[in-house]
Formats: C-alpha cells, sequence, structure tokens
C-alpha cells in the first residue's frame, strides 16, 4: 500500500469517526450547544487576519462572515487529520483487523490538542483553566473524544470489508 492509499483510508475513518461524533454531540447537548461552539471556532479562524491566533475570550470577539462555515469545515478537517494520523500511527492493519483499543487510546489522546492548543488560543487558558467549572468542561472534552476513538474504531470496521 503507498503513501497515498495511507492518506485515504485515514481520511475516510477520520471522517466516519467525526460524523458518529457529531450525531452522539447532537443527540447529547443539541443543535444549537454544537452548532455555536463551532461557530467559535469559525471565528476563531476568521478573525485570524484582524486578531491575530490570540484572543483574551473568543465570544467576545465580534462574529465573522460565515463563522458556522467555517467552524464545522476546520472541525471536520481536523477530524480527517486525525484519522489519518491514527491509520499512520496503528498502521493500515488499524483499518484491516481494528482493535478498541487502538480506536479508544487515540481518540483519548486527541483531548490534549483542545486542551493545550486550542483553548488556549480562544482564551481559556490550558485545558479550560479559565473556565468557571473546568473540570466539567474537561469532562466533556474526555468524553467527548472517547465517542471519536470509538467512532474511529467502528469507521475502522465498517470500512475494512472494503479492503
Amino acid at each position: 500500500m503507498n503513501f497515498v492509499e495511507y492518506l485515504s483510508w485515514g481520511a475516510a475513518v477520520g471522517f466516519g469517526a467525526t460524523i458518529f461524533t457529531d450525531l452522539v454531540g447532537l443527540l447529547r447537548q443539541g443543535w444549537a450547544a454544537t452548532d455555536g461552539f463551532y461557530r467559535l471556532v469559525g471565528r476563531w479562524i476568521g478573525s485570524f487576519p484582524s486578531v491575530g491566533l490570540f484572543h483574551n475570550d473568543i465570544r467576545a470577539t465580534a462574529p465573522v462572515a460565515a463563522e458556522a462555515i467555517l467552524g464545522w469545515g476546520g472541525h471536520i478537517i481536523l477530524g480527517l487529520l486525525f484519522g489519518i494520523g491514527f491509520v499512520l500511527l496503528f498502521g493500515i492493519s488499524a483499518v484491516g483487523e481494528p482493535k478498541a483499543w487502538q480506536g479508544l487510546s487515540f481518540g483519548l489522546a486527541t483531548v490534549l490538542v483542545p486542551w493545550l492548543i486550542f483553548q488556549p488560543l480562544f482564551g481559556w487558558g490550558i485545558a479550560v483553566s479559565k473556565a468557571p467549572e473546568p473540570w466539567e468542561m474537561r469532562l466533556r472534552g474526555i468524553v467527548t473524544h472517547a465517542v471519536f476513538g470509538l467512532g474511529l474504531w467502528l469507521s475502522a470496521l465498517l470500512l475494512g470489508n472494503a479492503l
């Protein structure tokens, strides 16, 4: 299998896991909360040229045009990249013969990306340390990324039949 095929399989697994995570998120918290969060992601992306990377609090930054599209698009692209990383780390056997521990461990590890990168850039501190109830927010993040890991495994199971 060549490198492009690895990337393709990884992107497919990541896409499936992202869709699964979003469906579970919508069932857990509803459209308004899910869409509202991704609008903030889009606001961060869209305000980069005028505000830069760092915000005091992304919620206080002025809304930008098409922030929902930017946010959802950024979220999906990140899911594709995570899927590619998953397949590159565990190999194509993670798709052909997926193990639940692979998906769950990788999914849980991905929670470090928002905790250490995005939340500080949004002005929320490392691992939402500036939030009123940081442990509640951290637990939500852990659950969401565990669901993403489960989605990686389920997507790999479904796609593995096509290998």
